[in-house]
């Protein structure tokens, strides 16, 4: 499950980038992109310990 989990966080940001945005909504859609990042890294390195989710 935390291979897809990690599918679906990466899906969500590619939909994030598409989506056009100025000003202060882009800047708090790159912080959201940043946040999903940090979310797929952790997800990542679980899966490595062989932690599911």
């Amino acid at each position: 499950m935390t291979k897809e989990l990690i599918k679906e966080v990466k899906h969500i940001q590619q939909c994030l980038i598409a989506k056009e945005m100025a000003g202060e909504e882009w800047e708090e859609k790159m912080e959201i992109v940043r946040k999903l990042e940090d979310v797929s890294s952790y997800l990542k390195d679980a899966l490595g310990r062989g932690i599911e989710f």
